[in-house]
C-alpha cells in the first residue's frame, strides 16, 4: 500500500504521525521527503527569462516543412551528395 501527502512543511504534526501509524499499523513503512518546489537549477532570474524568450522566438522562426515533402529522400541526398555514389564511392 502507498499513500501520498503533499503539505506545507508547518503542517507536519503530530496529528499527521499518528495516522500513519494506524493506517500502517503492524508494518514496516519507508518515509521519504522531498520539496516539491521546482528549481530553476543555478539561473538567475534574467538568464532564465532569457532562455525562455530564446525559446519562444526559436518556435516562431521555425520552418513550416509541407506534409508531402519527401524527407527520406532529403536525407539521402545530404549524405549521398551528387556524382558520389555507393559503386565508386573515391569519386568525390
Amino acid at each position: 500500500m502507498q499513500t501520498t501527502y503533499r503539505l506545507k512543511a508547518k503542517d507536519i504534526s503530530m496529528s499527521l504521525l499518528k495516522s500513519l501509524k494506524t493506517l500502517f499499523e503492524g508494518q514496516e513503512v519507508e518515509i521519504i521527503v522531498k520539496s516539491v518546489e521546482q528549481k530553476k537549477g543555478n539561473l538567475t532570474a534574467d538568464a532564465y527569462n532569457g532562455l525562455l524568450q530564446m525559446v519562444k522566438d526559436n518556435r516562431q522562426k521555425a520552418p513550416v516543412v509541407p506534409q508531402d515533402i519527401d524527407i527520406r529522400g532529403m536525407i539521402d541526398d545530404a549524405h549521398n551528395p551528387e556524382g558520389l555514389s555507393e559503386a565508386n564511392p573515391g569519386n568525390i
